[in-house]
């Protein structure tokens, strides 16, 4: 089983690395050992041994860079899932067997895999077949691979086991792969699959990952490392607390054996730092006491002895028997402090041990060990991480997330809630469900009132208050939770908006390049825009608006293939050299951004727009940074026209920065001006030049305020440091 693997750092891997160099890779010797541990006679059994068939005489003359045959690989994975995971799912062991024939074997289609061996193994070979869009980069593919593997997952949970055995023996073979590719495959590891298998309770794997990974990134340190931590595991400091736990069970008469353990190689990764850290983990060695007994009270009657006769740090209790994790891990943790450091006791039963040791391996075969909402939390945490549509190094910070060490909250009715440590507010509100996180505007702490950003604690008690309006979200906000099903939700709602404001700034952008070119509108119903459409490679007009105003398509490549009657050639010249105005009606830090490079002010006049994906960026006219981008043509520089005619459905608040000023003179400026405008804050000091400086946050219900409270600043010296509503605002923590 998978505990044998626990110790890798020390010993050689469980299952014998097959047919690599030098080593013969016996096929039939490898089919008498399926045959020992699954049953020949087996009628079920049948579908795996005929799929090795299959994929035998598909990888035939295949070989791997050690020059063993192909073979050797699938075979490799499905007997570490045999042997070192525990299963004998026919089913997921022939989905091993042929999880590369999709992929390597071109003439092979998942088609023929459903026809032979049915939709099961078909499912698990889909999943884990890499993306092969070759107009991609490798670091985009690699992203939407990941992402098609979790939502695979999160339907099939084989996939992700599957993938987690392949790069098991990929990584103990690694030694024969160039050392890019090496380095590539090691950081993936402890990027993606290592946390993950930590996220499913998968200890003894996610260790051996880890080890295998850093020890190829980090050659030097992780010899260092490993040596240290043979030193602590040997000092005279774990040896007393050893023979002190050993003394305090003989003389109380408890039956337990205690396990001693140094923490892993990927316990010292620094994820953020990407680096090895001595210093990184909060202790160094972990004891367990299994006592031979499956009383639960047995567990608490040990804790009290440990507490009573070893210096226990305060406030340190984990109960995990009386509020069990939700993938059902069950221990008492407590932590002691001795000749200087701190030491995690972890006190369990039999039955205990054995769950923490496999997780949802000692629950594969049958689900009763497990609750429907653990089976069911572990699908929505895949299905979170696969349909993130943010960056990719975002996607690996919620996988990393997931692994990150816990705290405990409570529901007013008592319900307990695990969530990463700094989980926020919105966190627990997103936890419960995802239309209480999209209308959460605070919660009760504790009978406290705390925002949406606010920081829970273990033990806090919270209820969340909502209001009718979905709240305002941000990119700010979205870095700010910790959770993959909050960071997903408000990610989800960036996109969204991005996407409505895209299509109707890019039908509004086309719109005028036609009037400008002196079409007609109509033009956009013929049959010679459907052409146009095929051309462009777009599928409808709805898609073509969303593309211009992502600016990924240009207006004027439309025009270019427009039919019909044009415009002389000097009117055309004169239209191509027009630009288009963009129309700001208000502004939504999920669409808008104002340029550090010039700072241009809300309401101010000269100020241009440039699109992307990710929304709209304001500049001055003047701005050297815009002009210098010669790639940029000066029709993507889109004129602002500020609407100035409405108010805005919610007050803005906008913070400022003036440099240069003090604020005596500050407060004679807003003291002449013909408007009332609320200022919220106010505060004077120097900035990281060293320049005297005011900042602000004013509130403003239109445009027309903005563009005269900005009048009187100093233009060159005033810049939009943040904005958003006026709630959030309030909201937001002061750094």
């Amino acid at each position: 089983m998978m505990a044998q693997i626990e110790l890798c750092e020390n010993s050689s891997s469980v299952f014998p690395v097959m047919a690599d160099g030098s080593d013969f890779f016996n096929l039939e010797k490898f089919r008498e050992r399926m045959e020992k541990r699954l049953g020949p006679k087996s009628e079920s059994n049948a579908l795996f041994f005929e799929a090795l068939e299959f994929a035998a005489k598909l990888h035939e003359g295949q070989r791997r860079k050690s020059g063993a045959p192909y073979i050797s690989h699938p075979c490799a994975v499905s007997e570490i899932m045999v042997r070192e995971m525990g299963f004998k799912d026919p089913v997921l062991l022939a989905g091993a067997l042929l999880h590369d024939v999709v992929e390597d074997i071109p003439w092979m289609s998942l088609e023929d895999i459903e026809a032979r061996f049915g939709t099961g193994v078909a499912e698990l070979v889909d999943g884990c077949t890499k993306l092969a869009r070759f107009h991609l980069d490798r670091a985009s593919l690699k992203d939407l691979t990941h992402s098609k593997i979790f939502i695979s997952a999160s339907r099939r949970l084989g996939v992700l086991l599957i993938k987690l055995a392949d790069r098991l023996h990929n990584l103990r073979t690694l030694h024969y792969l160039p050392l890019t590719k090496r380095q590539r495959i090691a950081q993936e590891t402890v990027d993606v699959y290592a946390p993950i298998a930590a996220r499913l309770n998968l200890y003894p794997l996610k260790r051996e990952l880890y080890h295998h990974a850093l020890t190829f990134l980090y050659p030097k340190k992780s010899k260092k490392i490993l040596h240290l931590m043979q030193e602590v595991r040997n000092s005279p400091a774990v040896s007393s607390l050893e023979a002190s736990l050993t003394k305090i069970m003989s003389d109380y008469g408890v039956s337990a054996d205690i396990r001693t353990r140094a923490k892993g190689l990927g316990t010292y990764y620094n994820p953020v730092k990407r680096s090895l850290d001595w210093t990184f983990p909060e202790n160094f060695v972990d004891f367990a006491i299994v006592l031979r007994t499956n009383e639960l009270y047995d567990c608490y009657k040990v804790l009290g002895l440990i507490n009573n006769n070893l210096a226990a740090i305060p406030k340190s209790l984990r109960d995990f028997i009386a509020n069990p994790k939700a993938n059902g891990y069950q221990s008492l943790h407590t932590r002691v402090h001795l000749s200087g450091s701190n030491y995690l006791i972890k006190i369990r039963t039999t039955q205990m041990e054995n769950l923490a040791g496999g997780g949802v391996l000692r629950a594969w075969e049958s689900q009763e060990g497990l609750s429907n909402d653990h089976w069911q939390e572990i699908s929505d945490l895949l299905r979170d991480i696969g349909e993130y549509g943010g960056a990719a190094t975002h996607r690996k910070d919620l996988i990393r997330l997931s692994e990150s060490e816990e705290i405990f909250t409570y529901s007013p009715a008592g319900d307990i809630y695990y969530l990463p440590k700094d989980s926020t507010v919105l966190d627990f509100a997103y936890r419960i469900h995802s239309q209480l996180g999209d209308n959460c505007e605070g919660a009760l702490v504790n009978g406290s009132w705390m925002p949406i950003t606010g920081l829970l604690k273990d033990g806090d008690t919270v209820e969340i208050v909502t209001s009718a309006e979905q709240i305002d979200v941000d990119a700010e906000l979205e870095s700010l939770c910790k959770t993959p099903k909050a960071r997903t939700a408000i990610n989800r709602r960036l996109h969204q908006k991005r996407l409505l404001f895209a299509r109707q700034a890019g039908m509004d952008i086309l719109l005028q390049e036609i009037v400008r070119h002196r079409f007609s509108a109509s033009v956009l119903e013929g049959e010679s825009m459907r052409l146009i459409l095929e051309v462009l490679n777009v599928k409808d007009l709805q898609e073509l608006y969303l593309k211009i105003g992502q600016d990924l398509i240009s207006p004027q490549a439309v025009l270019y293939y427009m039919e019909g009657q044009r415009p002389d050639e000097a009117r055309r010249q004169e239209a191509a050299q027009g630009r288009n105005t963009l129309t700001v009606r208000g502004l939504d830090k999920a669409v808008f951004k104002f340029a550090r490079c010039c700072n241009p002010l809300p309401g101010q006049d000269h100020v241009l727009a440039t699109l992307s994906e990710r929304g709209v960026t304001f500049h001055h006219r003047d701005c050297h940074d815009l002009l210098e981008r010669h790639s940029l043509l000066m029709q993507q520089m889109l004129r602002v026209h500020w609407d100035w005619g409405i108010n805005w459905r919610h007050p803005l608040v906008i913070d400022i920065r003036i440099v240069d000023i003090g604020i005596a003179q500050m407060l004679e400026v807003l003291s002449e001006m013909r408007q009332n405008v609320l200022i919220l804050q106010i505060s004077a000091g120097l900035d990281r030049h060293n320049r005297k400086c005011v900042s602000l946050s004013v509130n403003f219900h239109n445009f027309s305020e903005a563009r005269e409270f900005f009048s009187r600043m100093p233009a060159e010296k005033t810049m939009v440091e943040d904005f958003g509503r006026e709630q959030k605002r309030k909201e937001m923590p002061i750094h």
